[in-house]
């Protein structure tokens, strides 16, 4: 069988609506870190945006032959997303919680030490405290590791806007840090 990475989404689609559902972890395995960017970015707490990744892609796969072009592949999980982002909000405030991102890291590795746990969650509620821009350029790079023509192209600006975006977005980061963390 040839390599499954090669294969274009429309093609990767076919073979897992005929009968090859095995091939869904390739979809998974290109998707997964735009998907969960897409997440964090809305998304403050960890925990809850690896939970509605996961569910993105559970309703993916149960979903797979309503997916009417299987070339928008990525963009119909992208949409999955946005909709269980929605239904998150929604759920929190039926429930009369705050939109806010007075929320708390949850959901990291159990086996990461100590120290790395609280490295996570101050960077992660340093993130939760600069504007969509600045997040949205941060963890497009960093996180979903995009270079910046694909930003620009993905954000709709151009690549000097990007490189200026991420210089004032590390700035911001840092600044954000420096007040979570007096000493740091």
């Amino acid at each position: 069988m040839a390599d499954v990475s090669k294969l274009d989404d429309t093609e990767l689609v076919k073979r897992c609506l005929t009968g090859d559902r095995s091939l869904f972890e390739e979809v998974v395995r290109r998707y997964q870190n735009n998907i969960y960017g897409l997440c964090l970015r809305k998304v403050a707490d960890l925990g809850q945006a690896q939970d509605i990744v996961q569910e993105t892609f559970v309703v993916g796969y149960e979903n797979l032959a309503r997916l009417k072009d299987p070339s928008r592949l990525k963009p119909w999980l992208m949409g999955i997303a946005g909709n269980l982002i929605r239904d998150y909000y929604k759920r929190r405030k039926l429930a009369g919680l705050p939109e806010g991102h007075d929320v708390e890291v949850i959901g990291l590795d159990p086996l990461e030490s100590i120290e790395q746990r609280e490295r996570h969650e101050l960077l992660y509620r340093a993130i939760a405290r600069l504007s969509e821009r600045y997040k949205a350029v941060l963890i497009k790079r960093y996180l979903e590791e995009a270079e910046y023509p694909e930003i620009a192209a993905e954000l709709g600006l151009s690549v000097g806007a990007v490189e200026v975006c991420m210089h004032r977005a590390r700035k911001a980061l840092a600044a954000a840090m420096k007040e979570l963390t007096p000493d740091f």
